[in-house]
């Protein structure tokens, strides 16, 4: 068995301390940002909201399906952006925040699921026995659309924060104390404090925050004691299927239509403290020269970083060291001039005041067709959706597919192309829809317009957004 343990995997890839806070930010922020900005104007549109808004209940306000709806998209955002970070940032494998073996351990997470799912259930039955009166049957055909949500949403939701917190700020924090007990104890207490928001009260958030503390501990431990999160993230994943499908609180969630509502803000009346230490027994029974290697760790492994691509001459065909100048084979010179920020954002500047005229008059032709079929202007709401689905449709379109020949209006004026990095070459329409996909992270955080694409572009010796790095392309001055 390799010596290797769960927090050596910090040790792959690129681990500046400035990586994991411009990491922690984008995936957190940007999403909440994105979901602002596009919300918004549909909130007013189409009035979703309650006029009656009640500031301090927001789910009961908006529906509790509309909120857990939402809840998902911007779970699934965050993972999304987290995935393009470690990737981006650190260089980083998401197996490797997963698992200290070459692959995920399915069968850990259905035991996670399954012994997590008996603990809480048990504690459950314990507590109507004892009091029935403390549920209510609230079942309704409306479950069915619930449980269809929940089980796309929770595994995401719950997967990702324990990648999050458990994987990559464990391993971070472990890199810099080289003793397993801190990362533990600090994540834990991070995650923790993000649930206090989730009491009704002072009282009822320090409970959640003691109850998810001892919750973060134990899946922590039994992380560390298996080297891989599997257990814990399907131990999560129940948890909160559990307490939103099977036993809802209204305080809590909303009038969420679960099989059976509670009438306190506790999902099981047996103390939750205790729950999780069961888990833990169970897990590392007869195991306890696993529970030991929980707190132990070793710095074997050196930093591992891919070696750099090569690049080819556009005249021999001969690949060179990325950072030649001259071709190895021939000596032509093969050194790109790489297109500066500011020429890529004034041509930017000049394809969106292009695309805005174009938006107008996608808008005007909108009214004059309603007008000449129907005598009247349609709906604010259903021309604003309509025009919305087509302004992003036609921007899309513009940018792959002249991208894919090299260059867009604004490019051909400030007398820059996109290129394949390897070869100079025109992109792939592959890479062209990846680039340009990508444009949702680049221009976050999309009030100060493309901050995050700037700040990667400063840094990049190429010059290049996460788009390109992740297409594989490069933006330079066409050769006169």
């Amino acid at each position: 068995m390799s010596g290797k343990t769960f927090l050596d995997n910090a040790q792959y890839g690129k681990n500046n301390w400035w990586r994991y806070i411009l990491t922690s930010i984008t995936t957190w922020i940007g999403p909440l940002t994105l979901l602002i900005i596009i919300l918004i104007p549909f909130f007013i549109i189409f009035h979703p909201i309650k006029q009656d808004v009640d500031p301090e209940n927001v789910v009961n306000s908006l529906g509790a399906l509309t909120f857990l709806v939402l809840f998902g998209i911007y779970y699934a955002l965050s993972f999304f952006i987290f995935y393009v970070c470690t990737r981006i940032i650190h260089h980083q494998k998401l197996i490797h925040l997963i698992t200290a073996a070459s692959h995920i351990n399915w069968k850990r997470i259905l035991k996670g699921a399954g012994l997590w799912f008996i603990i809480i259930g048990c504690a459950f039955l314990i507590d109507v026995i004892i009091s029935p009166t403390s549920v209510e049957w609230s079942f309704n055909p409306a479950f069915f659309i619930l449980l269809i949500l929940s089980l796309i949403i929770y595994p995401i939701q719950a997967s990702f924060e324990e990648i999050f917190f458990r994987g990559y700020l464990m391993q971070g924090i472990g890199l810099l104390t080289k003793k397993p007990a801190i990362p533990l104890l600090v994540t834990s207490l991070i995650f923790a404090v993000g649930h206090f928001w989730n009491g009704t009260d002072v009282t009822s958030g320090v409970g959640m925050v003691i109850n998810m503390f001892i919750f973060g501990i134990t899946l922590g431990i039994i992380t560390l004691g298996e080297n891989g999160l599997e257990t814990a993230i399907g131990a999560h994943i129940v948890n909160n299927l559990f307490i939103t499908t099977v036993i809802s609180s209204p305080e809590l969630l909303g009038d969420l239509p679960s099989i059976l509502t509670a009438g306190s803000q506790s999902a099981v009346g047996v103390p939750y403290f205790i729950l999780p230490p069961i888990l833990l027994i169970m897990v590392f029974w007869n195991k306890k020269d696993k529970l030991k290697a929980a707190f132990q760790t070793n710095t074997k492994i050196n930093n591992i970083n891919s070696g750099s691509h090569k690049i080819q001459c556009t005249k021999c065909k001969t690949y060179n060291p990325s950072i030649a100048i001259y071709c190895m084979e021939c000596g032509e010179k093969i050194e790109l001039e790489y297109a500066s920020l500011l020429y890529k954002s004034l041509a930017f500047i000049i394809d969106m005041i292009l695309l805005v005229v174009i938006f107008v008059i996608t808008l005007i032709t909108l009214i004059v067709v309603e007008v000449m079929v129907n005598g009247e202007v349609v709906s604010d709401s259903l021309l604003c959706a309509i025009w919305l689905v087509l302004d992003i449709t036609i921007f899309f379109a513009y940018f792959i597919l002249l991208e894919k020949k090299g260059q867009t209006i604004g490019k051909m004026v400030m007398g820059i192309k996109i290129v394949n990095e390897f070869n100079q070459k025109p992109i792939s329409y592959g890479q062209s829809i990846i680039r340009n996909l990508l444009l949702i992270i680049d221009l976050i955080p999309y009030l100060v317009p493309g901050l995050i694409g700037f700040i990667f572009s400063f840094g990049s010796e190429k010059k290049q957004r996460i788009g390109d790095i992740i297409a594989k392309t490069l933006v330079i001055k066409e050769e006169i």
